[in-house]
């Protein structure tokens, strides 16, 4: 089962997960901090700007074992 889940707007993280957080060094680079990785967490991540056209990015995110 494929979820999509919102995680953030802007600088506000939205998730009640509270393992997520969000960082950014100016407003051209933007970080996803996701503490405690569980192996629930793989999967792909996307982050979208709404502009015309629609500008995204993304990445698998893999959970391995120690």
């Amino acid at each position: 089962m494929i979820t999509q889940t919102i995680l953030s707007i802007h600088h506000k993280v939205v998730t009640q997960n509270k393992r997520v957080s969000i960082t950014f060094n100016d407003h051209r680079s933007w970080f996803l901090h996701l503490r405690d990785v569980q192996e629930t967490d793989r999967g792909w991540y996307m982050c979208q700007i709404n502009t015309v056209p629609m500008i995204s990015q993304k990445g698998y995110l893999q959970v391995v074992g120690k």
